[in-house]
């Protein structure tokens, strides 16, 4: 287990670097493009997002669960990942006008161009990131993933600022990925990796199948609200949603950053070991509501001094949106761990049905509503939400024997814990009317105070996070660099 949490906090440092430099990028990016043009930027990344579900099926998923992994698996990987991602760039470049003129977005066309330079090299990156994931390697996927969201970050901002608005995003793209490949190529030494090889072409598209039919409909399950939002309203609308979307996806990206990255190989060594998995996903649910919960409920009562401090004045109208999918969002448990559950224990075959249902009733829900406007599409996500989840648990529960009770069990102390946070928000907004411009000490004192709740909360209910947070405590002051401060503070006051 110490290897776990060690291959755990490693992840979650090296995500939390990136979602400080994303967010920062971020701050800045508000307040150089218009809606409008972020608008431009989500249409294209829901294409490049199924674009790069597609080449799953040479995905790096299939190297990490092998129970024993050869010298061909990984050349075979690789070159079903080459072909299909030539293939698909081919593809993109020959509807590149088409769908410009189908979304009447015309910049969509030379924003699909530019940014195939990045998609072309992503098949190198991502195999020495899996191969590096099954040995547990994070501290070198840290390094090549921070690095490549540094270049990436100040690429963005520079063209950004000479003028080049949306295609900032893929011109920078480009420029990162050629760094990515440069750091991966250094940090993987076996150069083998890389022959042309179909040797085991067969298990690898057997799996890469699944998997990518998955993610294909997962993605086109994302993409499907924006594309809805735009048959309907505009593509400020379609910004709108996107900023808004991206502000409550901010505590599961940021404060289970480490959990993407461990889930599947730390599932798949469990399997490989025979434990049991139960007990883990419980565990696991219970630490990440516990996490999850807090930034979501001053999403809910602070959306509008949020934006206005984050995004600037114009994203104000994203305020109501906000707070409507960051409540419907409580709902939605054990989605981050659906998925290396059932890659864990084999079951892939269950993930495209699973998805295609969510993505169905999303379509269908937000079609109805979005017909009714923008609030409206907001509101049917707590039926949405719900549904994803439902549907997520039932699966789980039958392929691990997980009880409905087991769930209500590792459930009760973290929504005490959400309780105890959510009283001084609560009263601020209550205070305060909900204004948008809310007093900047009354905004802080309610951060402080969801702060002090959680710790009370965690505390009082004796949360298992408790025991994680003086263990990290005691790692800390044992660390070489605490000793190393101690001692220089022994010397000063001396």
């Amino acid at each position: 287990m110490s290897g776990l949490r060690r291959a755990f906090l490693t992840a979650s440092a090296g995500r939390y670097v990136i979602m400080a430099i994303n967010l920062a990028s971020m701050l800045v990016m508000a307040r150089l493009l218009t809606p409008g043009e972020y608008g431009v930027v989500t249409l294209a990344s829901g294409i490049f997002a199924i674009a790069e579900a597609t080449r799953a099926i040479g995905g790096g998923a299939y190297l990490i669960q092998r129970l024993a992994l050869v010298a061909e698996d990984a050349r075979t990987t690789f070159t079903v990942s080459l072909g299909v991602t030539l293939f698909l760039a081919l593809l993109l470049g020959m509807i590149a006008e088409p769908l410009a003129r189908a979304t009447k977005t015309p910049e969509l066309d030379a924003y699909i161009r530019v940014s195939l330079l990045s998609f072309v090299a992503g098949p190198i990156a991502s195999i020495v990131a899996a191969l590096l994931s099954r040995e547990m390697a994070f501290g070198k996927i840290a390094i090549i993933s921070v690095s490549i969201a540094s270049v990436d970050a100040l690429a963005r901002v520079s063209l950004s600022l000479a003028g080049l608005g949306s295609m900032s995003f893929p011109w920078a793209g480009a420029i990162s990925a050629g760094c990515g490949m440069v750091f991966s190529l250094f940090c993987w030494k076996d150069r083998s990796i890389f022959i042309p090889s179909l040797h085991q072409w067969r298990s690898v598209i057997r799996f890469g199948a699944f998997e990518s039919t998955s993610v294909i409909i997962a993605q086109i399950g994302q993409f499907l609200p924006f594309l809805i939002v735009a048959r309907f309203l505009d593509a400020q609308a379609v910004g709108l949603c996107q900023r808004t979307f991206m502000l409550c996806l901010v505590p599961e990206r940021l404060i289970l950053a480490g959990v993407a990255a461990v889930a599947l190989p730390a599932f798949s060594k469990q399997v490989r070991a025979g434990a049991d998995l139960k007990a883990t996903y419980l565990r696991a649910i219970e630490f990440l509501t516990a996490a999850q919960w807090p930034p979501l409920i001053l999403l809910i009562f602070l959306a509008g001094p949020i934006i206005r401090m984050l995004l600037g004045l114009q994203w104000e109208q994203a305020a109501p949106l906000t707070q409507t999918f960051a409540a419907a969002l409580l709902f939605s448990i054990p989605l981050g761990l659906t998925y290396p559950v059932l890659v864990a224990r084999g079951a892939i075959r269950l993930l495209p049905p699973i998805f295609a249902a969510q993505a169905i009733v999303s379509a269908v829900c937000l079609t109805l509503a979005a017909a009714h406007g923008l609030r409206a599409a907001a509101l049917s996500t707590f039926f949405i939400v719900p549904f994803d989840s439902m549907l997520s648990v039932l699966v789980v529960k039958r392929l691990i024997g997980v009880r409905w009770i087991d769930l209500g069990l590792a459930l009760r102390k973290s929504v005490a814990v959400a309780a105890l946070c959510a009283i001084g928000p609560a009263v601020a907004m209550l205070a305060t009317r909900n204004r948008p411009d809310m007093p900047l000490v009354v905004t802080m004192l309610s951060v402080a105070s969801c702060a002090i709740g959680w710790l009370y909360g965690v505390w009082l209910t004796g949360h298992p996070l408790l025991h994680e947070i003086y263990r990290l405590t005691d790692m800390t002051w044992a660390s070489p660099y605490a000793r190393r401060a101690q001692r220089a503070c022994h010397r000063t006051s001396g």
